[in-house]
């Protein structure tokens, strides 16, 4: 538990708060007392979310689900304030860590300790789903290790079995946890709670889940293309956690059947799970795809597209990630017309390719993440608190939004161009013939409510914002996809704009864009959601060295009356090949 915050309110309700023992996207858990003396979990909705109509009511409904689900296997909800300008839920106070804390703080569970953590846990999703609902962010920190057994907690982003599905345009729940289907963006059912409760149990039993936990792409895609690496498990636990993570959710046993094995008896006298589970066993193995370049394991790269490296867990995350495809797979998405090749001005270029769907960002990483970033904190960006409705002192048209976890941009008539600096790599010079400049940067982004009109969001690599210098990757909020070059301050295209799916409101997309030396200039290769659009070179390049920055941007035509309003988030900048 940690102490109260300044701002922290000290009472609320009949309740006295102690600590606190959590925090989220949408709100704070605290340790409180209630009149009887009794200790309680007070949780209580953030300002920004009480005022969201649309946020209370997804509180509401979590209290409302809980109070569904037999009571031995949640913190059970004894009060509620739904109403009032802070809501709260009071629940029952589970003396013990989560799963994830007593993994990291004692290692891996083995032996009894780790079958009664999967039968207790697989019993409370059996229990779960007996009253209708799928949780969709089952995952080690939503396990509470009581001592009279394990909880599961944060009902959040729950749905009855009817209203399960994923809307869409965002991905709902924890990466590293998700189902394939939750991945992609396709319906949501009780078989997707299993696949996350045998992801569970391997992290239980090894540490770390079994798709990994590096990036989101890579995550994402393993979850999709690969095969799980699971630890040292007892034969009737792996045959159980083996089948939950199938890929086709048709395929994996029902938590009353996963039970019932677990305990020996699978209620059909053969040890055996359903039908669909039997014919999953002795189907003909699929071939699987070819593995992002780059990705080692393949156990897969992932992700948002295929392979960019992007920030861990927290992806959790608020947006939809576009799905991977390996090199070579048709792509269906891009639509190219002729007037993709009538550009207004084009700067002395050698055009690579404008082929759509080949190359893979996953290549273009040289090692690890110099940068990742999930805008859960503040970490240096150039911008504070996102406002840019207040009063016009207090207005910012760029900053963060700690209560999403997003940076947000706005882009209007009185300010066209925003863009927003990482503070990796550092605003210091940089010689043109550097490595250092050598970088591929990726940001997911999603148009937000109210934006109108003509307008681009994008990526920028190569920045110098003093002069102004850089390059532009930017997708128009018509489809267009263009990569720009802005020396001392003029902005050219670099080669034909051409078309994508507009990235309209409400819907997220990926964007990657790689800038790197080559003995012919500096190549330029421009990713939406996976798909390469463009790959161009800039023969002329940019005058002189200077500051080598990267980051996202946010524009609309000056003179116009477009407004873009845009949220990013998982920004992750790698050194480039």
């Amino acid at each position: 538990m940690e102490p109260l915050q300044p701002g922290d309110p000290e009472r609320m309700g009949g309740y006295r708060l102690l600590g606190r023992l959590g925090e989220g996207g949408q709100g704070t858990v605290y340790l409180a007392e209630g009149p009887s003396g009794t200790p309680v979990a007070l949780k209580a909705l953030n300002a920004a979310s009480s005022s969201d109509p649309a946020g209370r009511r997804r509180f509401a409904s979590e209290a409302e689900l809980i109070r569904q689900v037999s009571s031995f296997c949640v913190a059970e909800v004894l009060d509620a304030d739904l109403g009032g300008e802070r809501p709260y839920i009071v629940s029952e106070y589970v003396d013990g860590p989560s799963l994830r804390a007593a993994v990291t703080a004692g290692g891996p569970r083995a032996g009894g300790a780790l079958r009664r953590l999967a039968v207790g846990t697989v019993t409370a999703l059996a229990a779960i789903h007996q009253a209708g609902i799928v949780h969709r962010d089952f995952k080690p920190p939503n396990v509470l290790l009581g001592p009279d057994g394990p909880r599961v907690i944060d009902f959040g982003i729950a749905r009855l079995r009817d209203t399960a599905t994923t809307t869409t345009g965002h991905v709902i729940g924890t990466i590293a946890y998700m189902s394939p289907e939750q991945v992609s963006g396709d319906r949501v059912g009780f078989a997707s709670d299993m696949f996350a409760w045998a992801a569970t149990v391997a992290y239980a039993a090894g540490g770390r889940p079994p798709f990994g936990q590096d990036t989101v792409p890579a995550v994402m895609y393993r979850i999709l293309h690969a095969e799980p690496e699971l630890p040292a498990l007892p034969d009737d636990l792996r045959e159980v956690v083996t089948a939950c993570l199938d890929k086709d959710p048709d395929a994996r046993p029902t938590a009353r059947e996963a039970l019932l094995r677990l305990i020996g008896d699978d209620g059909a006298g053969g040890g055996e799970f359903s039908r669909s589970w039997r014919e999953a066993q002795t189907r003909p193995a699929a071939v699987p795809p070819a593995s992002p370049a780059g990705e080692a394991a393949v156990p897969g790269a992932t992700a948002l597209l295929p392979g960019e490296p992007v920030a861990g867990p927290r992806a959790t995350r608020r947006f939809r990630a576009a799905l991977a495809r390996p090199a070579g797979t048709p792509v269906r998405r891009w639509v190219w017309g002729a007037s993709a090749v009538l550009a207004a001005v084009l700067v002395t270029v050698a055009v690579l390719t404008l082929r759509p769907g080949a190359g893979d960002p996953a290549a273009e990483a040289a090692g690890t993440p110099l940068y990742s970033d999930d805008f859960s904190e503040r970490t240096g960006w150039d911008g504070y608190t996102f406002n840019p409705d207040a009063p016009e002192e207090e207005r910012t048209y760029r900053g963060y939004e700690i209560d999403r976890g997003v940076f947000s941009l706005r882009a209007d008539s009185s300010y066209p161009s925003n863009p927003a600096l990482s503070p990796v790599p550092a605003k210091t010079p940089v010689a043109l013939s550097s490595p250092e400049r050598d970088v591929l940067i990726g940001a997911t982004a999603q148009v937000r409510e109210g934006s109108t009109g003509t307008g681009a969001l994008g990526l920028l690599c190569w920045w110098d914002e003093n002069v102004p210098n850089g390059y532009r990757f930017l997708l128009g909020f018509d489809g267009t996809a263009r990569v720009t070059r802005t020396a001392q301050g003029d902005r050219l295209d670099v080669a034909p704009a051409v078309r994508a799916d507009a990235p309209g409101t409400g819907r997220t997309v990926r964007l990657q864009a790689a800038c790197r030396r080559t003995g012919a200039g500096v190549r330029l290769t421009f990713w939406v959601d996976g798909t390469r659009v463009l790959d161009a070179t800039d023969a002329q390049g940019l005058p002189g060295a200077g500051n080598s920055q990267a980051g996202v941007i946010a524009q609309v035509p000056e003179g116009g009356d477009g407004l873009l309003t845009v949220s990013f988030d998982d920004f992750t900048v790698h050194r480039a090949r």
